[in-house]
């Protein structure tokens, strides 16, 4: 990168590059006209957003858009920004607005997949995926190698059980094997099919290749808690009942109930009250999970 490079393309070559914190230091150096212009909010507003500040990252948007009302990047950050903090109905609006404007740009319908997906997984209702996965299934069909529709239809997968999700998640890391991200997906799809062992080391590396990413170094300290021997019989078990071992232990609680065995029933409970005390354990060497 040139030395001499103005501040707004220092900011692009950050964001390029996936380092949205030297993007933001870069912009603290713009002056005059270029704080009022389109381009200084809209790198803003990306910057933002991918440093997980949403109420900052959707006020960048919004006065970008003041100056470029119909800009299609602008208005997916902020449909985005919005999802994250918690505006659905405000969320899915934006990206319909942005739709309206450009049919065409697979993005756009990746990411408006993205948000009927998670509206649905929040509802207090059977969620169904229909609309989600026939969105997503748009993007791909307008662009087959968009790596934003394969990772939100990978993302789908997982918040809808399907049996798909590991070699969806397989196929997008494909892409890019230093993808931070895809290895997150990855370690999801693989801990939602029982594997939680493999899926671990997936998440081990997401927090390898991108330290500086708060969530990921959180997920990173927990894989490898979890990894420790303490944790090896509730994985275990994870394996065997394929990623839903609270839902069978709840069975084989009321099973021994119903047995008529104290020494049955001592023990299944015995083993619920050390699977808090994972819980616990992980809490306190591992702490709250970033917001």
């Amino acid at each position: 990168m040139d030395a001499v490079a103005g501040p707004l393309a220092l900011a692009r070559h950050y964001l390029a590059q996936g380092r949205p914190d030297g993007a933001l230091t870069a912009l603290g150096k713009v002056t005059g006209a270029e704080l009022e212009s389109y381009e200084y909010w809209c790198l803003r507003a990306h910057a933002l957003y991918e440093l997980g500040r949403w109420d900052d990252a959707a006020q960048a948007a919004e006065a970008g858009l003041e100056l470029d009302a119909d800009d299609f990047e602008l208005l997916d950050v902020l449909a985005l920004a919005e999802l994250e903090r918690g505006r659905k109905k405000k969320a899915r609006a934006t990206i319909d607005a942005a739709l309206e404007l450009y049919p065409d740009v697979a993005e756009l319908h990746a990411h408006r997949a993205l948000i009927l997906a998670r509206c649905e997984r929040k509802s207090f209702r059977l969620a169904s995926f229909r609309k989600a996965r026939a969105e997503v299934e748009e993007a791909i069909r307008l662009d087959p190698h968009s790596e934003t529709a394969l990772r939100v239809r990978a993302q789908i997968a997982i918040l809808s059980g399907d049996r798909r999700a590991s070699e969806y998640a397989a196929e997008l890391l494909s892409f890019d094997p230093d993808d931070g991200q895809a290895h997150v997906i990855t370690g999801s799809a693989l801990a939602g099919r029982g594997d939680v062992t493999a899926g671990l080391r997936h998440y081990d590396e997401a927090a390898r290749l991108d330290p500086s990413d708060p969530t990921l170094a959180w997920v990173g300290r927990r894989s490898r808690a979890l990894q420790r021997p303490f944790a090896a019989p509730v994985l275990f078990l994870e394996r065997v009942s394929r990623g839903h071992v609270r839902l069978a232990w709840i069975v084989v609680l009321f099973a021994s109930l119903h047995a008529d065995q104290p020494l049955l029933t001592a023990a299944v409970m015995a083993f619920w009250v050390y699977m808090w005390a994972v819980h616990i354990y992980l809490r306190v060497h591992v702490g709250k999970e970033p917001e």
